[in-house]
């Protein structure tokens, strides 16, 4: 008799703690969840994968930007590698250079994606109707200067 009083107080005890062992084990042999109601694509972009090759520690910092109709960003350059992404209306960019395909005007619009090549001059800006939303991502090394503006002379 004092055997079971002991094994059914350890037993109560169990229970009181959270049920023991069961749920650990059952645990144990439950699987992991599965993918559900997820659509995955790829990005559209004007010139195809982006080709810019990073090979050191790097932060990615970004921001979203609004240019208002008739606005613009102004002559600068990106001295890092950059991605843009279109949430709204249509980026226009005209870059002075690059690769071919770059260099010229190009037109962006809701959902493709852009890289600025590093070091290239570039003006973005909206000559429609709508504000244009963008991301911009920066790929660059902590404390790195990621963006010039041109002065007058440039």
């Amino acid at each position: 008799m004092r055997l079971k009083g002991v094994v059914a107080v350890g037993v109560a005890g169990l229970v009181a703690l959270g049920g023991g062992l069961a749920p650990s084990a059952l645990a144990q042999d439950a699987k992991p969840a599965q993918e559900k109601g997820v659509t995955a694509g790829p990005i559209v972009t004007s010139l195809g994968p982006f080709r810019e090759a990073v090979s050191v520690p790097v932060l990615l910092s970004g921001q979203t930007i609004v240019i208002e109709p008739g606005g613009q960003t102004g002559k600068q350059r990106h001295l890092v590698p950059t991605f843009i992404y279109v949430l709204e209306g249509t980026l226009t960019t005209n870059s002075e250079g690059g690769r071919v395909g770059v260099a010229g005007v190009q037109y962006h619009t809701v959902g493709q994606a852009y890289s600025d090549p590093a070091g290239v001059w570039h003006n973005h800006s909206n000559t429609g109707i709508a504000p244009v939303k963008y991301l911009l991502l920066l790929v660059a090394t902590p404390g790195a200067t990621t963006t010039e503006k041109a002065k007058g002379d440039d």
